[in-house]
């Protein structure tokens, strides 16, 4: 990774990049799946407009992701 590319840390103290977030063609999404890419709007790895284009989601279909995947209470890559 290079020094001046984009990063959270995720639960487990990994630093998540961009590649690390599901494909863009990813068929089956799943709860972690979800998860991640809200973290990663919520850290400032994409904004939400990125993250719509790159799933082909819409505001609401990210919002729903938002509600449930935002919750302090939630970890960030739950598997429910």
């Amino acid at each position: 990774m290079s020094d001046d590319e984009l990063f959270f840390v995720g639960p487990d103290g990994r630093q998540i990049t961009l590649a690390h977030l599901p494909p863009r063609d990813l068929k089956d999404w799943g709860p972690s799946h979800k998860a991640m890419v809200v973290a990663a709007v919520r850290h400032g790895l994409i904004t939400v407009d990125e993250a719509c284009k790159r799933y082909n989601l819409s505001t609401e279909g990210y919002l729903c992701w938002y509600r449930r995947y935002a919750s302090p209470h939630h970890p960030q890559t739950a598997d429910d």
